[in-house]
């Protein structure tokens, strides 16, 4: 099984999400330990690949804040929210990843 970073980095590169969802759960030994509720993993799959492909202003307002006060809250500078919003830079997925497990939209 994958942990749930792994997911995030495959699901951030996954350009489909049915494709995502059918290469995981194909991943899914028919011998895994317990009973494997396809259907709760795909909705959980279904949202870590929608945070993936979330933008840095769609976490923003996800979360609530505005950017002043995610920057504040995260400690990363404001300047570098600011560029990762108007899309002059873009935050690496562990960084996304980090981001979406402290807001806890995963």
């Amino acid at each position: 099984m994958y942990t749930s970073a792994e997911l995030f980095n495959l699901a951030t590169y996954a350009d489909a999400k049915e494709v995502f969802l059918s290469n995981v759960t194909m991943s899914i030994p028919d011998d895994a330990p317990g009973c494997v509720n396809l259907d709760a993993e795909k909705d959980r799959l279904s949202k870590i690949w929608e945070v993936a492909h979330m933008s840095i202003n769609e976490m923003v307002a996800a979360v609530g804040l505005s950017k002043t006060n995610f920057a504040k809250e995260t400690g990363i500078p404001f300047r570098s929210i600011q560029n990762w919003s108007l899309g002059e830079r873009t935050p690496p997925v562990y960084i996304r990843f980090l981001l979406a497990e402290h807001f806890r939209l995963l």
